[in-house]
């Protein structure tokens, strides 16, 4: 029996596997982490990232994520104001 997985999706379109293990990188090429997990939502998902500052939750959508690039192993994000700095650790008080 085949698997949904195997069926090919509409351009622009992936599978939660296919983005699994990506790396993620701004427009500037600053990295920010690799994809670890992704959280389904209602309105979009949002991607798990993993790298030095910890988890961040990057929202799938259009105005945030520039390009998926399969073959090069990269998701190109322009982060909107205050995205990734949600996410920096702050220090103890």
């Amino acid at each position: 029996m085949e698997h949904s997985q195997d069926n090919p999706l509409p351009e622009g379109q992936f599978y939660h596997h296919q983005l699994i293990g990506l790396q993620v990188k701004t427009t500037g090429g600053d990295y920010i982490g690799d994809i670890v997990d992704i959280l389904d939502g209602k309105s979009n998902d949002n991607y798990i990232v993993k790298g030095a500052t910890g988890e961040i939750l990057i929202p799938a959508i259009e105005d945030v994520v520039q390009s998926i690039n399969l073959d090069s192993g990269i998701v190109t994000i322009e982060p909107i104001e205050g995205l990734l700095e949600l996410n920096k650790k702050k220090p103890p008080k």
